[in-house]
């Protein structure tokens, strides 16, 4: 159960507006229930001779997100639809909020008011007369926590620079549970495999090796199988011509939420992304007017933390990436060229305790 509440994403949607007064307003259309992410269209408005309700700025779907899911009730998956009321003040603030049906969970109904009262702002509504007035603002939230998937990461640079193969179809890395392996799930086995692709030069996934196992031999061995479909552009040699080249992935492998709620406790692998120890070192120079004249990548050891940090990093060099930036100055203001080195690593070294703890 708790796997699960660390890896859940919590999907909270935000219905369209259902209930619009002060002043009054046509009947609204019938609600269509829409994801965190997904556009929402606009609030109702009334005729000028009605004067006009709040009208939300901006998308009500962001007004709460997975974080915003209250920890038990993520950890005794619990669900519900909580639909609200609010009072808007002549400045568009949120003055009151009222549950008019409840969720079903008193700690989802507190956390829909508490994040709207935090977060929603609308543009005031106005009476007949176009003066500003108090309104109020009718919704819904609905908190829902969704099946997982497993995932792979986006690409962690190698080697093949200066141009390394890149994913066609980056769907490819959402691992639907049909491919989860049937040995794995009667384990209630998961964890994370690290591997590394050699890539032909048209694209084609020729070797796979794990450089990291997520302790399920069942679980590797799918990872090179269903990774052995993905398709690629081929890396490209200095003078732009495709060349073998190799890229790598971490691919998290999380048990479905029916699999997970049976499996037994003893079979859940801990996962410790601090266990090898590496750098990544990216260098930038710039020149006097910003523009990029050099860029390199470079990986000391093998540390999974650099899973997607170093896939965005190892980008930067890409050629879609070289765009100018507003130059550096020197201490009289001058323009003035400049090495930028970003780093990011993992080092070991001997524990100091506390005394009760050793």
């Amino acid at each position: 159960m708790s796997i699960y509440v660390l890896v859940a994403l919590a999907a909270i949607s935000v219905e369209t507006n259902v209930e619009t007064t002060a002043p009054p307003a046509p009947p609204p259309p019938a609600p269509t229930v829409r994801t965190v992410d997904g556009p929402m269209p606009p609030a109702s408005q009334s005729s000028d001779k009605e004067g006009s309700p709040p009208i939300p700025k901006g998308n009500p779907g962001y007004w709460a997100n997975a974080d915003d899911y209250p920890l038990l009730a993520l950890e005794e998956e619990r669900e519900g639809t909580a639909a609200f009321r609010l009072t808007v003040g002549t400045d568009g603030r949120v003055t009151g909020c009222e549950i008019t049906q409840s969720s079903g969970h008193s700690d989802l109904d507190e956390a829909t008011c508490a994040k709207l009262i935090e977060r929603a702002e609308f543009k005031p509504a106005r009476d007949k007369n176009g003066h500003l007035t108090v309104g109020t603002y009718a919704n819904r939230i609905r908190w829902k926590i969704p099946d997982m998937e497993s995932y792979a990461s986006h690409p962690i640079p190698l080697e093949s620079y200066p141009h390394p193969p890149q994913p066609l179809n980056f769907s490819d890395f959402q691992i639907p549970a049909e491919n989860y392996p049937r040995s794995a799930l009667a384990a209630g086995e998961q964890g994370t495999s690290v591997f590394t692709l050699d890539i032909d030069d048209v694209g084609k996934v020729q070797a796979c090796n794990i450089s990291y196992s997520s302790s399920s031999l069942a679980l590797d061995q799918q990872a090179c199988l269903v990774s052995a479909r993905w398709q690629f552009r081929p890396a490209r040699d200095i003078d732009g011509k495709p060349t073998i080249g190799r890229t790598k992935h971490s691919l998290e492998w999380v048990l479905p939420k029916e699999a997970l709620r049976n499996a037994p406790a003893s079979t859940t692998k801990l996962f410790n992304p601090f266990e090898k120890a590496g750098s990544f070192t990216l260098t930038l120079d710039f020149d006097v007017e910003g523009k990029r004249v050099n860029c390199t990548v470079e990986q000391k050891g093998d540390y999974l933390f650099m899973g997607s940090p170093s896939a965005f990093l190892g980008q930067a060099c890409d050629d879609g990436f070289n765009q100018n930036i507003k130059p550096f100055v020197d201490a009289e203001g001058k323009p003035e060229a400049r090495r930028v080195i970003f780093r990011m690593g993992v080092e070991h070294a001997d524990a100091v305790l506390p005394e009760k703890a050793k």
